[in-house]
């Protein structure tokens, strides 16, 4: 989950306090209205999400959201317990189905926000990447590894076939850059899984540093 550096409402969500008290009263009602119908700029919300996360998702990074991992907006905290913010602008973000369905109408408080001031992904978590998983930080308070074991579980982050993936992706990675393929500062933004690269690669200066950091010493952070 990379850290999000969340641009001020766009002015068509203006609306979204009379928007979720109307919301809130048509759950109330017992009825269950179609929520983005109120959004004349659906697409372009859309879009601007995906600006936000480059097209990636904004819990597991898979990239580009596109074909069996399609597109969609999720509410941090769902409409169904929380109606009066389904318009918020920092409750949205652009999500794959996997973590959207995994995560379905669950809330805890301590769950972490990508967007939030204090988030940082090497504080939470770190790779393993020999199976692949997104392990806790034992380094971490007790409190903080309490929100990671959290944001795990409910985004299904080690469910599924995610850790093989996430452990293919990088021996493919490694593999590209060997080929000369990848130019890993080039395209560091249209990585599977950025989270397990940024932290190291943001402290090698040149292309050469990181192509042999990456191919001859193993993972970039370390830790196995």
């Amino acid at each position: 989950m990379m850290k999000l550096t969340r641009p001020k409402r766009p002015g068509y969500l203006d609306n979204y306090k009379k928007w979720g008290r109307e919301y809130n009263e048509k759950r109330k009602e017992g009825l269950k209205p179609k929520w983005h119908k109120k959004i004349k700029q659906w697409e372009q919300l859309k879009r601007d999400l995906a600006k936000l996360t480059l097209d990636h998702c904004s819990f597991c990074d898979s990239y580009p959201l596109v074909a069996k991992n399609k597109q969609t907006v999720e509410h941090f905290k769902p409409r169904s317990k929380y109606p009066k913010l389904t318009y918020v602008w920092h409750n949205l973000f652009l999500s794959c189905e996997t973590c959207q369905k995994a995560k379905g109408d669950n809330f805890n408080k301590k769950l972490l926000k990508p967007d939030a001031i204090e988030y940082d992904f090497n504080r939470y978590f770190i790779m393993n990447f020999k199976t692949g998983k997104i392990e806790v930080n034992i380094r971490a308070s007790q409190e903080e590894q309490e929100r990671a074991k959290i944001t795990i579980a409910m985004y299904g982050l080690n469910h599924f076939d995610r850790p093989k993936a996430r452990s293919d992706y990088y021996k493919w990675l490694k593999n590209q850059i060997r080929k000369q393929k990848i130019k890993i500062n080039q395209d560091k933004e249209t990585l599977f899984y950025r989270f397990m690269f940024f932290f190291k690669l943001n402290l090698l200066s040149t292309e050469a540093q990181i192509n042999r950091y990456l191919t001859t010493k193993g993972p970039p952070f370390g830790f196995f």
